[in-house]
């Protein structure tokens, strides 16, 4: 596979929150596994004029996949960039981008991704790493490889949390968006039945596959190629979607069909700004929030589907 890497090389007298924000403009991309440099130099002959009064200069590096999209999303980081630009004076900043393959990138991203307890009880281990257990601790081994989060990030362990609060006693669980299959793990793991994902990027087939057999299961899961909702024939108690909130508002127009009555439906990928016009839209459904929770400016929402609200409006 080949790809695209972005990096950003920049100066701000507030450089954690603009680290932050910088963050936030790759991540509404997709892009969920970012390398972060912080370091001081003090020869500015590495840098070209615009960064030769500064000492401390930052880099951001993230990597988009190279295909039809990569254009759009280079796009969107380029306005969001000047956006940012114009309305912090002090922010200096220049971006670069090179052509690189899975062989490239075939070990940074495994820098950054290490054994991490994602809640009190979840604990998400790549294989390469080892790890004791303490008691009461579920460990999910996967390696996410390079398209696929890592299960680390805060709008997967949102996730993660309410799996744990409403799984107990879900008979199917659905994963929208399922990627390296992680949320599909921590629901087996938790006791539901059956579960099924699915995701509109092939190479996710070898991924989902090879991290359930890390863990050791071999049944009652399923893998589906495909849009959305589009070729889900069955209906869930038990739904979870962490994806672009873009695409989770488009989602909201054919999710009831796959709905059991009285299913859990979790969202997450909704950034805190949005969230206001998606729980609109929601609302106007037959969908009825249950729960909220949000870390560092991502929002999760939890909802219940209530089929009688349909008959009621007949």
């Amino acid at each position: 596979m080949k790809w695209i890497k972005v990096k950003i090389d920049y100066y701000s007298k507030n450089l954690e929150n603009t680290k932050n924000s910088l963050i936030n403009i790759f991540e509404e991309i997709g892009i969920k596994e970012i390398e972060v440099v912080d370091f001081f130099s003090d020869n500015y002959l590495d840098y070209n004029i615009n960064f030769k009064k500064e000492n401390e200069i930052w880099s951001m590096i993230g990597y988009i996949i190279d295909n039809k999209f990569a254009k759009i999303k280079l796009n969107i980081i380029y306005d969001n960039l000047l956006e940012f630009s114009d309305n912090n004076e002090d922010f200096i900043y220049e971006i670069y981008t090179s052509k690189c393959s899975d062989d490239d990138w075939k070990d940074e991203w495994k820098k950054y991704f290490h054994t991490v307890n994602i809640t009190d009880n979840i604990v998400i281990k790549p294989s390469w790493s080892t790890y004791e257990p303490k008691e009461n601790e579920t460990v999910i081994e996967i390696d996410p490889g390079m398209a696929f989060g890592t299960g680390t990030h805060d709008t997967t362990a949102l996730c993660v949390e309410f799996l744990e609060k409403y799984a107990k006693n879900r008979k199917k669980l659905l994963d929208i968006g399922c990627g390296s299959g992680i949320l599909m793990l921590i629901g087996k793991k938790l006791g539901v039945e059956k579960v099924t994902g699915i995701d509109i990027d092939k190479k996710v087939e070898k991924v989902v596959h090879e991290n359930f057999e890390k863990n050791n299961i071999k049944e009652n899961y399923d893998l589906i190629i495909g849009n959305l909702v589009d070729k889900i024939n069955e209906k869930y108690d038990l739904v979870v979607s962490n994806i672009l909130v873009d695409v989770l508002t488009e989602l909201l127009d054919s999710v009831e069909k796959i709905l059991e009555d009285e299913a859990i439906i979790i969202f997450s990928g909704i950034l805190d700004g949005k969230e206001e016009k998606f729980s609109e839209k929601a609302k106007q459904l037959n969908l009825v929030q249950i729960d909220r929770n949000e870390k560092n400016g991502w929002v999760s929402l939890v909802f219940k589907y209530k089929k009688i609200l349909e008959e009621l409006n007949v």
